[in-house]
């Protein structure tokens, strides 16, 4: 059997087991190694799911893998499942998916890699701007919502570290979800040339 022929079985399941499993280690790193915080590939599935998977699994994987890591990994943060937190992380990563569906699957490489640190920078301004509003660790002016940005909360590592790591990890894992699918796409149709009948002279 050809491999172009197993290429074509594989199943979108096999596709969201590997996705959760890839979330779920990259979500579980940071309780043993707390400078992985936000070294994650979460945001690129989803930018690249958003450019390059079509119809409603490019969409329903990513977010299934996010339900089920937070399910099971938030007791080992000490947090509830389903709280405000959580939901406006959702959106984000909702954001990313349309900013990727925009970006589309023929961009250029500086595009590309734009729309990966717009992501991650996306990401951390609108999950620390939700974070200074409940905090009550922040002070309700222009200073606290900067020190939520920047500093973070006392006692905790430096937001920038976070973004820091969110903006390496998500252009990282954006190129090789890119390159394996530009990749994995001409080696389809070098089998598909392969394996095609000749036409009678």
């Amino acid at each position: 059997m050809h491999l172009l022929d197993i290429l074509k079985k594989i199943k979108p399941g096999f596709y969201l087991v590997f996705i959760i499993l890839l979330v779920g280690f990259s979500r579980y790193l940071p309780i043993d190694h707390p400078s992985l915080f936000n070294f994650s590939p979460v945001l690129a599935i989803f930018l690249f799911c958003g450019a390059y998977i079509k119809g409603s699994f490019s969409w329903l994987a990513p977010v299934i893998a996010i339900f089920l890591s937070d399910l099971f990994l938030n007791p080992s943060y000490g947090k509830n499942f389903l709280e405000p937190y959580m939901l406006t992380t959702i959106s984000c990563y909702v954001l990313v998916w349309i900013l990727g569906y925009k970006i589309g699957n023929r961009s250029k490489l500086t595009n590309w890699l734009g729309g990966a640190i717009l992501s991650a920078v996306l990401f951390h301004l609108i999950t620390c701007t939700f974070s200074w509003i409940l905090n009550p660790a922040y002070a309700k002016t222009t200073s606290g919502l900067l020190q939520s940005i920047i500093i973070g909360e006392p006692g905790f590592a430096p937001s920038y570290l976070f973004l820091r790591n969110s903006i390496l990890s998500t252009i990282f894992f954006s190129v090789c979800f890119r390159w394996f699918h530009l990749w994995l796409t001409q080696f389809s149709l070098s089998q598909t040339a392969i394996v095609a009948p000749k036409p009678q002279v």
